[in-house]
């Protein structure tokens, strides 16, 4: 497939600093009652005080993340799709009948291998809905073996691209997070014509970067995980913000998390997923 593209994420047309920077502290759902920042991860919804402040769009095909039971919530980048196109994003959480509903003839699978189409090369006209696994390799791979549903659709795959991804992993940075892989998804299908319709499904993620870019910019003495890409940190141009804080740094910004975490999306851009 090539070798993977860099993308500038701060070109996207989004800008969540505006409105999530006025989040100072983690609040209660009203729903389930969880301390969660800015959503809830569990209900899908805005926090008190920012309802009907975030980007709203609509998806020209349906969109369902088949999440493993195992893949926690609070790390699921997946989410964000929810959130900004709640009309047109089911979360599912994975049973080997979970999907006896769907209709193959329709529904593509959003995983690479040689089997694979490119959607830039395909005409998604007829295609009504896209399904997205949310879990690890392992888990995914337990998941294609004992969900028939998942066997029989047809399996689509995007252009490599390197991640822009905090977490550390143990592959190369083509391996991207699930929601620049839902993304460029989209993205891609719109081919040439694309023009930022689709931008706000990365506007957590965008905020989430340029924070974690921003605190280490400012704190040149702090380390990064040193095991991630070179150069992950953009010293020379990240912007030095004070005010794109969280209520805990630390536990965001240290992202040393162990890479059997990966979420699937880190995949695409490969075609052997062995």
């Amino acid at each position: 497939m090539g070798s993977p593209e860099s993308y500038d994420i701060h070109a996207l047309k989004v800008h969540p600093q505006l409105v999530l920077d006025t989040c100072k502290e983690r609040i209660s759902c009203g729903s389930c009652g969880k301390s969660v920042k800015f959503f809830c991860y569990y209900c899908y919804k805005p926090v008190a005080g920012l309802e009907g402040r975030f980007p709203q769009i609509r998806l020209p095909f349906k969109l369902d993340v088949v999440k493993h039971a195992n893949e926690l919530d609070g790390k699921s980048t997946a989410v964000h799709a929810k959130i900004v196109a709640p009309q047109d994003v089911d979360i599912i959480p994975f049973t080997d009948t979970c999907l006896d509903g769907v209709d193959v003839q329709t529904t593509a699978l959003l995983f690479p291998g040689p089997d694979a189409q490119d959607v830039a090369d395909m005409d998604m006209t007829g295609v009504e809905r896209v399904v997205v696994i949310d879990g690890t390799w392992s888990q995914a791979k337990m998941m294609m073996r004992v969900c028939p549903q998942l066997q029989r659709m047809q399996k689509v795959t995007i252009k490599p691209r390197r991640t822009r991804f905090w977490r550390f992993q143990n592959m190369d940075d083509q391996y991207l997070a699930t929601i620049e892989a839902i993304y460029f998804l989209y993205r891609d299908s719109v081919g040439s014509s694309y023009n930022g319709e689709y931008d706000a499904l990365m506007y957590f993620y965008k905020y989430f970067y340029e924070y974690i870019q921003s605190e280490y910019a400012s704190q040149p003495e702090r380390c990064f995980n040193h095991r991630h890409q070179k150069n992950y940190i953009e010293y020379d141009s990240a912007p030095l913000n004070p005010n794109v804080r969280l209520t805990k740094p630390d536990t965001v910004a240290k992202v040393n998390y162990d890479f059997d975490d990966l979420e699937l999306g880190h995949m695409f851009g490969s075609t052997d997923p062995e």
